[in-house]
């Protein structure tokens, strides 16, 4: 995978929003090292992480009254990225000056556009399992050394679950349960429902009891977000449904690492501490095993460059998420 697989028309999560603060931090986010901090109003702020004079790491520098100096050579830039200051400087070219990039917050996560910034659109962003009163979340998130292919592959094929998840997840149903795909303008969904099966090991931990109809649902919206929309509908008469669904932000950070973040909300026992324990140790747990999976395969992939992988039914959902993101990346070269 190049850095040119990387779209950038598209709002990619960059942090939790706990973890901006009035200092500087980088993050690289398609190929590229940016520092993020808040001005005094708490507005978080996204600029190119290199100084333009000599190219040193600008998070290696100081941060001031919203002002960014460079730790090299002293050059200072303001939030828009503008250079204000240049020590010893008669004139400041007007190309001296960083690249700031459009920042949404809300729901305790800063989306970024990481491309053409007049196509930024709030709209675009699917985020209301965070925002809504109804449902809460947990959140945290993987570093894998991996391209960014690789997890929508693992998120779009949850037929993986009966085989590596096999205490938390799995279940034979999930194989043998037929796989609906479906290719809509700007998403995939690949859903199955299993019906009158026993709940497997985490459902039966957060309250799930009795057989239920387990509905599955895996959606990829390019660029980077993938959901896994979950239901557990207990055959018990008047009994009520549970239901979750996984956030799954992956930002690629370059060509073969990708930064993970992931919330799992829920609409049920909203104030229950001991809920939120369970699914945030537990989802991590699922994760840590993903991560070293998708870890595993990124290395093989790079030690058998000419190999060629062989695809099975169960890959609908994958193939056709695969598809939609080189349709998102050519529309994205020829769009002006």
């Amino acid at each position: 995978m190049a850095s040119t697989d990387i779209a950038r028309n598209g709002w990619y999560a960059a942090a939790w929003s706990e973890e901006i603060g009035p200092a500087l931090t980088e993050r690289w986010i398609c190929g590229v090292p940016l520092i993020f901090f808040r001005e005094r109003d708490g507005r978080p702020v996204a600029l190119d992480g290199t100084c333009p004079h000599r190219l040193y790491p600008l998070a290696k520098g100081r941060l001031n009254d919203g002002l960014v100096t460079c730790g090299y050579h002293g050059l200072v830039f303001d939030a828009a990225g503008t250079c204000v200051h240049a020590p010893g400087a008669e004139r400041i070219p007007p190309k001296m000056r960083l690249q700031s990039y459009p920042l949404i917050e809300r729901g305790g996560l800063i989306w970024i556009w990481p491309g053409a910034a007049e196509a930024a659109d709030p709209a675009k962003i699917v985020d209301w399992w965070l925002t809504d009163p109804a449902w809460v979340a947990v959140h945290d998130t993987k570093i894998v050394n991996a391209r960014q292919s690789l997890l929508i592959d693992n998120l779009m094929d949850l037929s993986h679950e009966a085989s590596l998840h096999t205490t938390t997840l799995g279940q034979r149903a999930i194989n043998e349960t037929p796989l609906v795909t479906e290719t809509l303008p700007d998403r995939v969904r690949a859903s199955r429902t299993m019906f009158d099966v026993p709940p497997p090991g985490l459902f039966a931990k957060v309250g799930v009891s009795g057989n239920i109809d387990r509905g599955q649902i895996a959606e990829f919206h390019p660029p980077g977000l993938c959901l896994t929309i979950v239901s557990a509908t207990p055959l018990t008469p008047g009994a009520k449904p549970l239901r979750w669904t996984v956030m799954h932000a992956l930002t690629p950070e370059t060509a073969g690492r990708t930064r993970y973040l992931w919330a799992t909300a829920r609409d049920y026992a909203l104030d229950d501490p001991a809920i939120d324990d369970i699914w945030l140790t537990t989802t991590n747990a699922i994760f840590d095993q993903d991560v070293a999976a998708l870890e595993a395969q990124e290395q093989r992939l790079l030690a058998l460059p000419d190999r060629t992988e062989l695809s099975l039914t169960n890959d609908a959902g994958g193939l056709a998420a695969r598809k939609l993101q080189r349709a998102y990346l050519r529309n994205e070269a020829t769009t002006p």
